[in-house]
């Protein structure tokens, strides 16, 4: 197993004197960091502009905007702000204009969960198709949070049998999996198995194996997770060697495991980690061949200038590695004081403005890491230009047509528009 170790921190920060190691413009990680986000999450793209007999058509002005990124930049809303009537109407659409504007993946926060998912059903159905319309892939979160204070199971009732809680799991599966199709592209299967591990317990470690086998039968296209706490920050070594060693003694059993979850929450008086270590852990556990995946960042301090730096250098981070697929911040909203565990953490305050972190999260995604080109279309009726990978917008206009729009998929690319 690789070393999973890094310099110990601080464990209170004060706020005079915030700071981390590499926090300066200067810092070799950073232009590291940047140099991989090139060369990984850029691809070529090329259009060809052809008449309707198929003859290329040159000089036209293309305009190709990316409009959603490959990369999970994503968040974590409550349904219930999003649909719930007693919210009036003008506030739930802010949220959702939000949600369009910032994020390119989305989870419904709780609303899969075992224990909320009967008491939100009715804003799923909407979530699903509002997400489905825009191209905004959903992530699952989660199927089993092996716990009965975690799941809707009566521990007295199924704690003492292993036939009928064994059933019990597997139809719950089963009901979830086969309910959600497009636009939900992953599960957590299995969800923070470091502290909650009951049901492991009652019916043998080999169980977390078969849950995997189960999610790839019914829906093999989705992708199956595994999620936990306490990795990437709060300087757990602990945490962090067991859930390296939990997971490759998963896959050596066979579990279907296709992507490692880390939920990163910054508590109050916890120092981030810093971006170097943070890429260090994240290599270490790209040594078990996954894709990677940040599903719950938050930083939770008062101090707004240096939660905004550091969420910039963490997305930076992130974004930089190779097999992370996606970030996504829990605590996209400050719903209302006190009505969140951590208002602190947000990216649109209570008046629904764009905090400083919130600010760097849009200027990130829209604008530093975004493409919108304008070409002319060649004596071959064709244009090149390289890209952030995702679906793009092209327009096209010429003397001789209107403007439209055609999703265009990210990578090494070739897309043919027939003018009529």
């Amino acid at each position: 197993m690789p070393s999973l170790g890094f310099a110990k921190q601080s464990e209170t920060l004060s706020i005079a004197t915030a700071s981390y190691a590499g926090m300066e413009d200067s810092a070799s990680w950073r232009k590291e960091a940047k140099q991989r986000i090139e060369t990984l999450r850029k691809g070529r793209f090329n259009v060809k502009v052809t008449d309707a007999a198929g003859m290329p058509l040159t000089n036209q002005t293309v305009i190709a905007k990316l409009y959603r990124h490959n990369f999970g930049f994503g968040a974590a809303p409550r349904l219930r702000r999003l649909y719930g009537s007693p919210y009036p109407e003008e506030i739930r659409q802010r949220h959702l204009e939000y949600c369009d504007l910032l994020f390119h993946k989305l989870t419904p926060e709780n609303a899969f969960k075992w224990k909320h998912h009967d008491n939100n059903s009715e804003y799923i159905g909407p979530f699903m198709d509002w997400c489905a319309e825009r191209s905004i892939p959903v992530r699952g979160h989660c199927l089993i949070w092996p716990g009965f204070k975690r799941a809707a199971v009566e521990h007295a009732r199924y704690s003492g049998n292993k036939v009928q809680l064994r059933k019990l799991l597997n139809d719950h599966i089963y009901k979830m999996v086969s309910q959600y199709g497009d636009p939900l592209t992953e599960w957590d299967v299995l969800n923070e198995p470091f502290s909650s591990h009951e049901f492991m317990d009652i019916l043998g470690p080999e169980v977390a194996v078969d849950w995997f086998q189960q999610v790839q039968q019914i829906r093999p296209e989705v992708k199956r997770y595994i999620n936990d706490y306490g990795v990437l920050t709060k300087n757990s070594v602990r945490h962090r060697t067991f859930y390296f060693n939990y997971i490759e003694g998963l896959l050596k059993q066979g579990a279907a495991i296709q992507g490692i979850g880390f939920q990163a929450h910054i508590p109050k008086g916890f120092a981030p980690t810093a971006p170097q270590e943070l890429l260090s852990i994240m290599n270490d556990f790209a040594a078990l061949n996954t894709e990677l995946q940040v599903t719950e960042f938050d930083f939770e301090t008062p101090n707004l200038e240096f939660q905004a730096r550091y969420t910039e250098d963490f997305m930076t981070a992130v974004f930089s590695q190779p097999q992370m697929t996606g970030l996504l911040t829990w605590t996209p909203f400050e719903y209302a004081k006190n009505s969140v565990p951590k208002p602190d953490a947000a990216l649109v305050d209570r008046n629904l403005r764009l905090k400083p972190n919130g600010q760097v999260w849009h200027d990130l995604v829209n604008k530093r890491w975004s493409t919108e080109v304008e070409l002319l279309t060649d004596s071959r009726g064709e244009v090149n230009f390289t890209g952030y990978k995702g679906l793009y917008h092209l327009r096209v206009s010429g003397a001789n047509n209107g403007t439209f729009a055609v999703p265009l998929k990210s990578g090494t690319v070739n897309a043919q528009i027939n003018l009529t």
